[in-house]
């Protein structure tokens, strides 16, 4: 472990790394521990249950994504679709390295529901973001309903495109934002 990353993000790192090998369901604090190079007790002292493990977990992935989203609206211009297409770029944009991860944590959600509520929480503020005097709440909302739909077919590896025709719905996504202002 690098002297500059904490034991706690080490420990989430290497929980990371179990769920994509072995599954939210099947992830164990000793596995974690092992993984991060850390005691069971210092991995306890950070998260004392696998469910405050998983949470930490759900919390980074909306940090990374949240990130991505207000770096994506920095650099776009400002108008009546800035929120809507930060959302779109940051979601198709995304590094899909981690949707392994995202489709484990997905599941283990399915098993406790109580783990959505951050989830839950920070789509209510996204999407309440895209009212604008520009554009109509509810095209904003379908394109980006369609944006999260390609999201999680990909994360589920579900997904029947391939690169040119996703390329394509992400350019006709952005046609239709710009398409439904004033």
């Amino acid at each position: 472990m690098s002297p500059r990353v904490s034991s706690y993000d080490a420990i989430i790192d290497a929980a990371g790394a179990v769920v994509v090998e072995a599954g939210a369901s099947h992830m164990t604090l000793d596995a974690v521990a092992a993984k991060a190079g850390v005691s069971k007790g210092g991995l306890l002292h950070h998260f004392p249950t696998k469910v405050a493990l998983l949470e930490a977990m759900i919390k980074r992935q909306i940090e990374t994504h949240e990130e991505a989203r207000k770096k994506t609206y920095q650099e776009l211009p400002d108008g009546p679709t800035r929120q809507v297409k930060s959302f779109l770029l940051s979601v198709l944009y995304r590094d899909r390295g981690s949707d392994r991860l995202g489709a484990s944590l997905l599941a283990a959600v399915a098993h406790n529901p109580r783990l959505n509520e951050p989830v839950r929480e920070i789509v209510k503020e996204v999407y309440g973001g895209f009212a604008s005097p520009g554009i109509k709440f509810e095209r904003a909302a379908i394109i980006a309903l369609a944006a999260d739909a390609l999201w999680m077919q990909e994360m589920l590896s579900i997904s029947p495109f391939n690169e040119e025709q996703r390329n394509k719905i992400i350019e006709g996504l952005l046609k239709l934002l710009d398409e439904g202002r004033g």
